[in-house]
């Protein structure tokens, strides 16, 4: 997440919140904000990400569908770090510079 997120370039900070689960218990959890925050559609690969994340986690039907409707920005240049996300989640190795 950091060299996906842009932590090293300051793009995000990482920041610790408390997350109330529905058994009640409180869980402190890792974040990531983003320092100068320009609001605007996801990029493609972002939008990927987060609906892999939360297929993953068996998130509810209905709010898969609501992630899978969010309009992106269509960016289609290269993000590097997508293909080791990928290899990662199909169980493969590859060389990363």
């Amino acid at each position: 997440l950091y060299r996906q997120e842009g932590v090293e370039d300051g793009i995000y900070v990482p920041i610790e919140v408390n997350v109330h689960t529905q058994a009640g218990k409180v869980l402190t959890c890792r974040s990531y904000q983003m320092q100068d925050y320009v609001r605007g559609p996801p990029s493609p690969q972002y939008k990927k990400v987060i609906c892999m994340g939360a297929k993953q986690n068996g998130l509810p039907t209905d709010y898969l569908e609501k992630l899978e409707a969010i309009e992106t920005n269509n960016y289609a240049g290269p993000v590097p770090i997508m293909e080791e996300i990928e290899a990662a989640i199909k169980g493969e190795k590859i060389n990363s510079a």
